[in-house]
């Protein structure tokens, strides 16, 4: 059961790999793996690594021609040359792998990061997940806000059968609003106070997440 699994997986990504292999790679590839994470990207799991029983579940590995994430607590991950200030667009293209289920667990992206890996962290995340909804949200240290709730956008592409289904992710901060995207279509427009998007920008992940990272970083 566990080797027909791994095969399937492998057979997907090689499956992504081929559908991509003229599109630009994400940024921060970084020639290899150091220990379960790329080479100098960092990790964040929700309620510590203690969280889920005390095991370090989380799989995000380097793997052409992108990223491969498997979680099991929550997660963001990020590179800490990744920030991005002033008037921006930060683009996402992940593909989720199915779902075992779980159509409401939710992966995306995050912008406006800060004290990543100290007491307080601060972001503010743009998530869909699998029964057509996405969600804003930001975290200020132990305290979370909801500026979007869960909303239905026809835009958001659904994982069906045992194909992986890519979405892309788009987060444009200008002067007064910062828009939010899903594969071209706008979702969203909030108030840049209320976002607060200067800073790091990576990965976030919720529980028991299968996918491919194929693009993080700054767009035009």
């Amino acid at each position: 059961m566990i080797r027909s699994s791994i095969l399937r997986t492998v057979t997907m990504i090689a499956t992504v790999a081929t559908a991509l292999s003229a599109q630009a790679q994400p940024q921060h590839l970084t020639g290899g793996n150091e220990g379960k994470k790329p080479i100098g990207w960092k990790s964040r799991a929700d309620g510590g690594s203690d969280a889920h029983g005390g095991k370090d579940t989380l799989s995000f590995v380097q793997m052409t021609p992108g990223f491969h994430v498997t979680t099991g607590p929550g997660v963001i991950l990020w590179h800490p040359d990744s920030s991005a200030t002033g008037s921006f667009a930060i683009d996402g293209g992940i593909f989720l792998f199915p779902t075992s289920g779980r159509d409401e667990e939710g992966y995306g992206i995050f912008v406006g990061g800060h004290q990543l890996d100290g007491p307080e962290p601060r972001y503010t995340y743009f998530l869909l997940r699998n029964d057509g909804k996405f969600l804003i949200k930001q975290r200020n240290g132990a305290h979370m806000t909801v500026l979007k709730e869960w909303t239905a956008s026809p835009a958001i592409k659904l994982q069906k059968g045992t194909d992986a289904m890519q979405n892309n992710f788009r987060i444009v901060a200008g002067p007064q609003t910062v828009a939010f995207s899903v594969n071209g279509t706008e979702v969203a427009s909030l108030p840049r106070a209320q976002v607060s998007p200067d800073g790091v920008y990576g990965l976030r992940f919720n529980h028991a997440v299968n996918a491919h990272v194929v693009k993080v970083a700054k767009g035009k």
